[in-house]
């Protein structure tokens, strides 16, 4: 028997995994209550192309999950729906902060892929023929200044 000690193996270094989703889209809307302002990104999965929406900011100090939704899980629930509440995205990211679903659907109304109900303005219904993918599309490929369609608020004039 050998009294030689061997150096104790260390494990190798673990790499943080990079996110493969990449931003195509950065925009700015108002919450459902209109008390704060969100920042959300639009990614694309560069292998599957795959569309991702994630909320990225809130100026209201409410925590929320910035982890990526699939698009195809997004219009799972909104496509043909009619009655829609902030409660119906709380599937999307179990578990996790409420506030998410709440925010999700203020940037799916921004986007115009859901729109209030004229009877009852706690509901949201899909804007037929609409997708998620058919509405970033149009989003991503208008002019720079239709930013107003995801809600931006304009500069007060001095």
């Amino acid at each position: 028997m050998s009294n030689i000690e061997t150096p104790a193996e260390t494990p190798e270094e673990t790499q943080p995994e990079v996110d493969p989703i990449q931003t195509i889209y950065e925009g700015q809307c108002d919450s459902l209550s209109g008390r704060s302002t969100l920042s959300f990104a639009v990614g694309r999965h560069p292998d599957t192309q795959a569309l991702h929406l994630r909320i990225v900011g809130n100026t209201g100090g409410g925590m929320w999950c910035d982890e990526w939704i699939a698009a195809e899980s997004i219009d799972a629930i909104v496509v043909g729906a009619t009655e829609l509440t902030s409660r119906s995205f709380q599937v999307l990211q179990p578990g996790r902060s409420i506030n998410t679903a709440g925010f999700v659907a203020a940037v799916l109304k921004a986007l115009g892929l859901i729109r209030g109900n004229a009877e009852n303005s706690r509901l949201h219904e899909h804007v037929p023929t609409e997708t998620f993918e058919k509405v970033v599309m149009a989003l991503v490929a208008a002019p720079a200044t239709s930013a107003a369609k995801t809600g931006r608020r304009k500069a007060k004039e001095a």
